[in-house]
């Protein structure tokens, strides 16, 4: 549904790799999204924050010109309003002008959403590029307007929009085209750059890229963007998958973990050849631990597929010790790998939550076999089981497993 003359390439996502990180496409394929009733979830978010239960309010965003009122909450779906085009008429009715909610983390009120998500990008680490460095976070855009509520700019994130109800349309420009009038330390993928200008201000014919209900559009962070639509009602659900990484809280928290800061032990020798050997010995401890602590909070983001925020994964019920079969929740339903820090140590993580284990051959089988399981499949215990259970780490790995909501026990 792209404009005459600037037809973009529709593609099936299982040849996506040659677009991705590359030139924005209408996807094919992601038929899934079609399973999300995202006014339902919209709705759900609404109550959070009119209920003041929302653990990150400040994800949820008006955009109207002049500012909206501060109480967001009336401005959210009610309870008896079972329909977008109603509450959205409503909104538009008060408001009196183009408006647009914007609401971050919609994963973390939907374990079925984070566990779509979560999928698709898994999928895609089998492109040339593999997924980005950086966090991934799935969010809602709804409203009523014909003019985008921001600016053209660029983000740092590659973004998949799936268009729930109405039409929406992402003007495009590719990096180069716009560069002259970006900050000169930007860059095309790692910096979020606000142009403060609209299309009207830009010679640069800008790339149309449309989508009604059911589609899914795509387009890279290089590229420059802001949207439109066609003053009705639009809803949209958003996967973005970031390019930007910021490491050094991370280091800077491991390192402090590991004793980075502490005073001197005062048992050490006060010569300088001693205190030197000493200190190298304390560096070498240290810089091993960090990065330990580095790889276990790596390996747990590469089990969400770079999600940090998560809905509630309990299991309703506890393990079992004497499980015959574990089967998965969802697909590839561990990660691990040998500590890069201490290898005598294996990392396991499930859902975003960690833990180590000794490097055993018999724990290292469990692991290969639970880390390629598709959702659903069972896997067969008898081989980590003995008269009393579980054996060994057997039981710890698939008990941490169960608790993170990645499998079940039976």
């Amino acid at each position: 549904m792209t404009a005459p003359g600037r037809a973009l390439p529709v593609v099936d996502f299982a040849g996506f790799a040659e677009h991705w990180n590359r030139r924005p496409c209408v996807v094919r394929g992601l038929d899934e999204f079609g399973t999300v009733d995202v006014y339902e979830l919209y709705a759900r978010i609404g109550a959070a924050v009119r209920a003041g239960t929302h653990r990150r309010p400040d994800d949820v965003k008006l955009f109207t010109a002049p500012p909206g009122p501060p109480d967001l909450g009336r401005l959210l779906p009610a309870a008896a309003e079972p329909d977008f085009a109603g509450y959205a008429a409503r909104v538009s009715a008060e408001l009196g002008r183009d408006w647009s909610f914007v609401l971050n983390s919609a994963q973390a009120f939907s374990p079925e959403l984070y566990r779509l998500a979560r999928e698709v990008l898994l999928r895609l680490r089998g492109t040339a590029d593999g997924l980005p460095a950086g966090l991934s976070d799935c969010f809602l855009v709804g409203g009523s307007y014909a003019t985008g509520p921001t600016r053209i700019h660029k983000d740092t994130a590659d973004v998949f929009l799936y268009v729930a109800q109405g039409v929406k349309t992402m003007l495009l420009w590719p990096y180069e085209v716009l560069v002259d009038q970006a900050p000169p330390d930007s860059d095309p993928e790692h910096n979020f750059v606000p142009l403060k200008v609209t299309p009207d201000e830009i010679a640069a014919e800008p790339l149309r890229l449309t989508g009604g209900p059911g589609e899914v559009l795509y387009w890279p962070a290089s590229y420059w963007h802001c949207a439109e639509s066609d003053g009705r009602p639009s809803l949209s659900l958003h996967l973005a998958t970031h390019r930007y990484r910021d490491l050094a809280p991370v280091w800077a928290g491991a390192f402090a973990g590991a004793g980075i800061g502490a005073d001197l032990p005062p048992h050490w020798e006060v010569s300088e050849r001693a205190l030197g050997g000493e200190t190298l010995m304390f560096g070498q401890q240290t810089a091993a631990a960090a990065t330990s602590a580095v790889h276990q909070w790596s390996l747990a983001r590469h089990s969400t597929a770079n999600f940090q925020i998560l809905p509630d994964l309990s299991p309703r019920s506890g393990s079992e010790p004497t499980a015959r079969r574990a089967r998965a929740v969802q697909r590839f339903p561990v990660s691990w790998a040998v500590d890069a820090g201490q290898p005598e140590e294996l990392i396991v993580a499930a859902n975003g939550l960690s833990l180590r284990v000794a490097s055993q051959p018999a724990t290292i089988e469990l692991l290969t076999a639970l880390a390629s399981l598709e959702a659903g499949a069972a896997l067969d215990l008898a081989p980590w089981s003995g008269p009393a259970g579980l054996l060994g780490d057997a039981g710890t790995v698939l008990a941490a497993a169960h608790a993170a909501g990645s499998v079940t026990l039976g």
